[in-house]
C-alpha cells in the first residue's frame, strides 16, 4: 500500500472541493438536459391548419374525435387510429377499421359536419378532427366556437392529391410524426413520378376528361365543379383538363344537358361506389369475381346514352369507370395514378396503379386485403 505524505494529503484536500463543484455542474447540466428532452416529447405541439388556424395543444392528443371519412382514413396513416375514442357514422369498412363497433358515432350517416356537440363533449378528447370543406368556413367556426375553450378543433384537407401535409400535420398533433413522415415520402414519391411525365406535356396533349358523378338518379347527370379543387387537381397532375373546371358548384353539381353536350370531351371517367352496387365496388364487394363483368356492363350502358354518344371519348374507346374511393379521401393520389395510366398508356407503360394501391393498403393502411379479391377500383 502506498502512504500519502502530508503534502501530497494537502494538496488533495484542496483539489477535492473544486472536482465536487464540477461533478455538480456537470450533473446539472445532463439533468436539464433531460428534462429538456422530455417535454420535447410530451410538452406542446403547435400546427397552422388549413383553414390558417392556429392550433396549439397543451400535449400530443391521446383522445381524439373526427368527422369525415376521409380523416378517418387521415388518422390510419398517421399512426393514430389507437387514439380514436368517437367516429364519424360513415366509415362503415371493417376491413380497414376492426374496432368499429365499440366507437361511438359524433354525427349522423352522411352528416360529417352536423356534429353532436353532447356526445363530444361526454367523450372528453383533446382534439376534433374534421375534413376541410372547401366552401363551408362558416361552419366550421361555428363548430370551432361552440367546443371552444375546452376542446380544440382542427381544419386538415386530406382529399388533396398533391400534397399530403394534411397528413404530417396530424402527426404532430398526435406525436406520431415517424409513421407520418413515412407515409407522406411514399406519397410524395408516387406524385412526383407522376408530375416528372406530365408537367411539360403542351394543353394539345391533355385530354379533356368529364368525370361522371356518383350520388344522383339514374336520369341526372352530376359532375365536380370549381369548389371540387380536388378533382381539378387529379386532372391536372395526370395531364388532363377537368371539362367542368369552372363550372361554379358547391361540391358535386347537376350537369345542363345543353352545356354538355356542347362540350369536347375524350375522355369519361364513371364514378361508381359500393352503396350502389355492394356486389362490384371496392374493399368490401360481396361478388368480387364478376366485378370485371360489371364495369364492361356499365361502360357499355354510358357508351350507349344519347348525351354520350357522340363524343370522341366513346368513338375512340376512352370510358373507364372508377370507384369515387380514389378521389375522395386520402389516397386519391392513387386516383391520379390510374387517370395517368388510362389516358397517356404510352407514357406510362412502366407504371402498375395496382401494385402502388397495393403498397399503399398493405403497409399504411395495415390490411392484408388482396385487390385481386376485391371489386371494382379502376377499370380498364
Amino acid at each position: 500500500m502506498k502512504i500519502l505524505d502530508k503534502k501530497t494529503c494537502s494538496h488533495v484536500t484542496r483539489i477535492r472541493p473544486s472536482l465536487c463543484i464540477l461533478l455538480i455542474l456537470f450533473l446539472t447540466v445532463c439533468m436539464v438536459s433531460s428534462a429538456d428532452t422530455n417535454s420535447g416529447d410530451t410538452g406542446s405541439v403547435t400546427i397552422t391548419d388549413d383553414w390558417g388556424r392556429e392550433v396549439i395543444l397543451d400535449h400530443p392528443a391521446e383522445r381524439i374525435v373526427f368527422g369525415h371519412t376521409a380523416a378517418g382514413e387521415g388518422i390510419l396513416l398517421a399512426g393514430g387510429w389507437d387514439k380514436v375514442v368517437g367516429r364519424d357514422a360513415s366509415i362503415t369498412n371493417y376491413k380497414f377499421y376492426p374496432n368499429l363497433d365499440s366507437l361511438p358515432v359524433i354525427n349522423g350517416l352522411n352528416q360529417a359536419f352536423t356534429l353532436d356537440f353532447e356526445k363530444i363533449t361526454e367523450l372528453e378528447p383533446d382534439l376534433v378532427i374534421l375534413q376541410k370543406k372547401y366552401s363551408d368556413r362558416e361552419n366550421f367556426d361555428v363548430i370551432a366556437e361552440t367546443l371552444a375553450p375546452d376542446i380544440p378543433v382542427v381544419g386538415l384537407d386530406f382529399l388533396d392529391p398533391e400534397s399530403a401535409d394534411s397528413i404530417q400535420k396530424l402527426g404532430v398533433l398526435l406525436g406520431t410524426s415517424d409513421v407520418a413522415d413515412e407515409y407522406v415520402r411514399f406519397h410524395d414519391d408516387t406524385i412526383t413520378s407522376i408530375r416528372e411525365k406530365t408537367s411539360s406535356l403542351p394543353d394539345t396533349e391533355k385530354p379533356h376528361v368529364f368525370i361522371d358523378a356518383v350520388g344522383m338518379g339514374p336520369e341526372q347527370i352530376s359532375t365536380y365543379g370549381k369548389e371540387a379543387s380536388f378533382w381539378n387537381k387529379i386532372c391536372d397532375i395526370a395531364g388532363a383538363k377537368n371539362v367542368a373546371q369552372d363550372l361554379p358548384s358547391d361540391f358535386v353539381k347537376t350537369v345542363d344537358l345543353e352545356w354538355l353536350l356542347e362540350q369536347d370531351i375524350d375522355s369519361i371517367v364513371v364514378q361508381v361506389w359500393d352503396k350502389e352496387k355492394p356486389e362490384y365496388v371496392g374493399y368490401t364487394a360481396t361478388q368480387p369475381a364478376k366485378a370485371t363483368e360489371e364495369a364492361e356492363v356499365i361502360i357499355q350502358e354510358i357508351s350507349e346514352k344519347d348525351i354520350y354518344s357522340h363524343t370522341d371519348a366513346v368513338q375512340n374507346g376512352q370510358v373507364f369507370v372508377q370507384d369515387y374511393q380514389l378521389a375522395n379521401n386520402p389516397k386519391s393520389f392513387i386516383g391520379v395514378v390510374y387517370l395517368a395510366k388510362w389516358i397517356h398508356p404510352d407514357l406510362f407503360a412502366d407504371i402498375n396503379p395496382e401494385q402502388i394501391h397495393q403498397e399503399y393498403l398493405k403497409k399504411f393502411i395495415g390490411t392484408d386485403l388482396d385487390l385481386n379479391n376485391a371489386g371494382i377500383f379502376g377499370y380498364p
